[in-house]
């Protein structure tokens, strides 16, 4: 019998799922050729191979990794379980180096905001500013910031994130030495203005190199986020206790002058700390500028006008009167424009966000619990420092004292949220960061202006910080995930409008309460009344964020993967086949 029709009927047979090798029919088995048997052997050796991997159960791959690990050395279960450096870095020291840096990058608006909340007294007594224009040093950052960072997320990916870190933390230390010469009101607020162009420069580039760079989920990747998401909290707190020191010492010039030292040497430490992780190929400047063609210019320009001039209205509506025609249209047109914003980013190829990511519920509820608590947090943050300064009428100096715990809680919290995202469920991390901010809320409610710091300001400012580092953690991990790697610094942009809308609506809404509740007869006859009231308002604001977040739906982030022997299993059983074909000829 020919040999062809012989093979093909035992390769029948193996197919059945016996796992046996068939038997020789009568008559025709002895004077079965060599070469076929050869080829049959090596068939069957396959077909057994890919047999035994298909019935592999989980648990038997699990138990087969587990055996694997248990015969490493206890190095190798460290570097395994804790993960591997990402090839982009060269060293571990430049990889601290690099998570530093994006720290820092992410902490420019809140060390912003902390140095104008710890400076308003005596900016205002030296340029003869008015409350409204006290408020409009920090609104108008996160006014422009907002207003660019989408924008500028996109840019980052086509154009390229280093050089638009670089380039950011570059022009925030120069401008921050030009706020230091102000004259005048308008000096002031113009170049602060334009200092959140700088700030939403660095953070999309940073949240993108973080992800695309650890994109094996482990511990490492845990600690290398703890680290970055402290920088919000950190930022501020940092900023209010420097920079109320170098205005003690000194004056409110000297802590901007600070501001653009520490900037500046970051930036020189930039071009070796920070890897080239692009979403393209190396290629000449005018070549990548190719890439311009698939920016989102309609989206861009909606966005900057539209945030504009919704959070203007906002900022300007406790000064001027809700009422006033200027304040309504300001609000009415910036929504709008956010809506064409919207129903455009349906139909461009490209858009500035990919309106899909929203109908994830995890990633919209994560969202909004972030927005709830952050909002707290800016506001409590904001009217506690200017409590102690005009009721307790603490020196500046003192006031950063008291603040200092912010910082030193925001370190512990974040080294504990490294160590818990892959051991605790996250949304019972974001039940708890958003107890955290409710528990500070209630504790600045109950404060009077003789009350004691231990009891109330002290644990208030703890939690705080806690609410914040925790849920910070969770939602740029998650965010991150939402999108490709080539769309990582859009992300990070996505994620740092909103937290930029939401400070700046908030201070909008809490002055509104502070304002309205000041001009009442209550109001006047208790001084603290109008402090109370607004601390009410993030209690609020805080008590929204709790029960919400009971609906988010996760379980853990940052996991090692399993050493998975399947594949193994697989690419041996081919070795054999490979062997055994050899061998027969």
């Amino acid at each position: 019998m020919p040999p062809g029709p012989k093979m093909a009927n035992d390769e029948e047979k193996i197919h059945d799922g016996t796992g046996m090798p068939p038997r020789p029919q009568q008559g025709d088995g002895s004077d079965r050729e060599p070469e076929a048997e050869s080829q049959s052997s090596a068939s069957y050796a396959l077909k057994t191979g890919e047999n035994e991997a298909a019935v592999a159960t989980p648990e038997a791959v699990t138990r087969t990794g587990d055996d694997m690990e248990a015969n490493m050395s206890r190095l190798e279960r460290i570097t395994t379980s804790f993960g591997a450096r990402p090839e982009c870095f060269k060293n571990t020291l430049q990889e601290v180096a690099f998570v530093l840096q994006a720290t820092v990058a992410t902490a420019s608006s809140s060390f912003l905001a902390g140095t104008t909340l710890i400076i308003t007294v005596p900016v205002s007594l030296d340029l003869n500013m008015t409350q409204g224009q006290i408020s409009w040093i920090g609104a108008s950052t996160s006014l422009v910031a907002g207003a660019f960072q989408l924008g500028l997320g996109q840019l980052a990916d086509l154009l390229g994130r280093k050089a638009m870190f670089i380039t950011g933390m570059a022009t925030f230390s120069l401008f921050s030495l030009l706020v230091s010469f102000a004259q005048n009101p308008f000096w002031m607020l113009i170049v602060c203005g334009v200092l959140g162009i700088p700030a939403a420069m660095v953070v999309p580039p940073a949240i993108g190199i973080l992800g695309a760079a650890y994109v094996t989920p482990s511990k490492r990747k845990n600690y290398a986020f703890s680290s970055f998401s402290a920088g919000n909290p950190l930022g501020f707190a940092l900023g209010t206790v420097l920079c109320g020191i170098a205005t003690q010492i000194f004056s409110w010039r000297a802590a901007f002058i600070l501001l653009s030292i520490i900037w500046a040497i970051f930036t020189v430490f930039a071009f070796w700390a920070v890897p080239n992780v692009e979403t393209f190929e190396r290629a000449p400047l005018r070549q990548r500028l190719g890439a311009l063609r698939q920016f989102d210019y309609l989206g861009t320009v909606l966005t900057i006008f539209g945030t504009g001039m919704f959070t203007a209205g906002l900022t300007l509506g406790p000064q001027d009167g809700w009422s006033r025609p200027h304040v309504i249209a300001l609000i009415v047109v910036g929504i709008l424009l956010l809506v064409a914003f919207v129903f455009w980013e349906k139909v461009f190829p490209t858009p500035l966000m990919p309106l899909h990511i929203w109908k994830d519920r995890n990633f919209s509820l994560i969202i909004i619990v972030v927005i709830f608590g952050n909002m707290s947090f800016q506001a409590t943050g904001f009217w506690v420092a200017f409590f102690m300064q005009q009721v307790q009428r603490l020196s500046t100096l003192n006031v950063a004292v008291r603040l200092l715990p912010m910082a030193v809680a925001g370190l512990i919290w974040n080294i504990i949220a490294g160590r818990i995202l892959h051991k605790v469920n996250n949304t019972l991390i974001m039940i708890f960061g958003a107890v955290s901010y409710l528990g500070a809320a209630l504790l600045f409610s109950f404060m009077g202006p003789d009350s004691n710091y231990w009891a109330f300001i002290f644990p208030a400012l703890v939690l705080n910080v806690a609410g914040a580092d925790l849920q910070f953690n969770v939602a740029n991990m998650y965010v991150l995930q939402s999108l490709p790697s080539h769309q990582q610094s859009l992300a990070g942009g996505i994620f740092n409008l909103v937290i930029r809308l939401s400070s700046t609506a908030v201070l909008g809404i809490s002055t509104a309460v502070f304002s309205s509740v000041e001009s009442t007869a209550a109001g006047l006859a208790n001084p603290m009344l109008k402090y109370t009231r607004t601390f009410q308002t993030t209690v609020a604001l805080a008590a929204a964020g709790v029960v919400l977040s009971p609906f988010i739906k996760l379980s853990t982030q940052g996991n090692a993967p399993k050493i998975d022997m399947r594949e193994e299993k697989s690419e041996k059983s081919t070795d054999d086949v490979e062997v055994l074909e050899n061998s027969s000829k």
